[in-house]
């Protein structure tokens, strides 16, 4: 009867919560084929130097050393939990001396005697409602929310490696624009000043050349600045120590050779629950609080616990292991509870109330993957849409720039007009750069949402 008692568990068995799923994506940049493989996502970006990073940012970043060793430890956890699943074996050693009182027959009479043991204890609890067991369940799905966790946390840095990444391609291409633009204003106040000295042009046109000179220099400052601080973010994402913060420089690249990830593989909304690790860690919570009821619940009941005792007793140490020493005894206890003023259903109640809150957690989390899914989608949609509307302006503001200038030079056009096309050409070939970024930022993004390689690893 024990040993089938042994194991019973008291914890609910309860489903994740059903949520309403749409169909589909309705989107064409997921394609159909759902088992295209697309581990190591990121060098669809086709960059040796993005890959580079995305790799030491895997070894070394600190966020991931932090949760590799809080996986370390759930599993220390899970090992002491299945460890209280079996008996225990002590070595006992004693050595006592003490002085009877005269007149007690059961104690022989007075004076003044040594006593030494020897003995081995094993020691085990019946687990018959299940409240060891249920520790170790809860240890157990720990350990898988603590990998899930990090999962997601691996899936988080590289996404974010990646938008650092292109955000510092960008804000280079931005700067070496920019820079071109001072080299041709330059030029252009250079040209202005001879003509102010043979009389063809006004001081006024001067001015207005050497305003738009400095208006690009403050520009190129700008675009330095921000360069800087996303060399320095990209450096600690990577894990770069504080001399490398400094030393160091990221590898070469080109922004525009950076390819465009096109199709994604096709992922069903239900499968996002079975691929996202964010949601798979949420359902281990879930089932990690299902085990913490079960323990709370088994403190209602009694705990049963054998031992049984081999050893040896003596007045001499040297009839410890003689054969009229040796000794031995089983036993068993109960404990049950009678009164303890609501602490174990206080226990119970916290349980219950910690799996409300993973319960809510739970929605919460497939909730948040559904919307940044959608967001990531309509950010790819429209940031494409935005690049060729910015390709078209460049190209159009280009032409407009050479009419001007060659409008200016014939005396039909005024100075004001060029820097008015010149400005604007500088603002439409930012905004391209800036858009081809976020194009690029917004695919990565879509990658994570819909929950990095394709197929998900399962932990062991």
């Amino acid at each position: 009867m024990a040993t089938a008692l042994t194991g019973c568990s008291l914890a609910p068995h309860e489903p994740p919560p059903a949520i309403a799923l749409p169909a589909g994506w309705n989107d064409p940049v997921i394609g159909q084929d759902a088992a295209a493989p697309m581990a190591d996502w990121w060098r669809r970006f086709g960059d040796p130097a993005l890959d580079a990073l995305v790799a030491q940012a895997l070894e070394y970043n600190l966020d991931l050393a932090l949760a590799a060793a809080r996986i370390e430890e759930a599993r220390a956890q899970l090992g002491a939990s299945r460890a209280e699943q079996w008996p225990t074996l002590d070595a006992q050693a004693d050595a006592s001396r003490q002085r009877s009182a005269s007149g007690n027959g059961s104690l022989g009479n007075a004076g003044v005697r040594e006593l030494y043991s020897v003995a081995g204890v094993l020691g085990y609890e019946l687990d018959l409602f299940g409240r060891l067991r249920s520790a170790t369940d809860a240890a157990r799905a720990r350990l898988l929310e603590s990998t899930y966790t990090a999962d997601a946390l691996r899936l988080t840095v590289v996404t974010d490696v990646v938008s650092a990444y292109l955000d510092l391609r960008a804000a280079e291409r931005q700067l070496a624009i920019t820079d071109a633009t001072v080299l041709s204003r330059q030029e252009a106040l250079r040209l202005q000043r001879a003509r102010l000295r043979l009389g063809a042009d006004t001081e006024l046109t001067l001015r207005q050349a050497e305003a738009a000179l400095a208006a690009a220099r403050a520009q190129a400052a700008s675009l330095r600045e921000t360069l800087g601080r996303t060399q320095t973010a990209l450096a600690v994402l990577s894990g770069a120590s504080p001399q490398a913060l400094f030393d160091g420089q990221p590898p070469p690249g080109q922004f525009a050779t950076l390819d465009l990830p096109g199709e994604f593989p096709g992922v069903l909304p239900a499968q996002l629950l079975e691929r996202r690790p964010d949601i798979r860690a949420a359902q281990a919570a879930l089932r990690a609080a299902d085990a913490d009821i079960g323990a709370a619940r088994a403190l209602w009941f009694p705990r049963i616990n054998l031992t049984a005792l081999i050893g040896s007793d003596a007045l001499r140490v040297g009839d410890l292991f003689s054969g009229q020493a040796a000794s031995w005894s089983l036993g068993s206890s109960l404990v049950a509870p009678l009164l303890d003023f609501g602490r174990a259903e206080a226990q119970v109640a916290g349980a219950q109330a910690r799996r409300a809150q993973s319960q809510a957690l739970y929605r919460q989390t497939v909730q948040t993957a559904f919307r940044e899914v959608r967001d990531a989608l309509t950010s790819l949609r429209e940031a494409q849409a935005r690049q060729q509307a910015q390709t078209d302006a460049v190209a159009a503001l280009t032409r407009a720039r050479e009419l001007a200038g060659l409008q200016y030079l014939s005396g039909r056009g005024l100075y004001l007009d060029v820097l008015d096309a010149d400005r604007s050409l500088l603002t439409a070939q930012l905004d391209l750069t800036a858009a081809a970024r976020d194009a690029r930022v917004a695919a990565a993004t879509l990658h994570k949402a819909l929950g990095g390689d394709w197929p998900a690893p399962a932990p062991s």
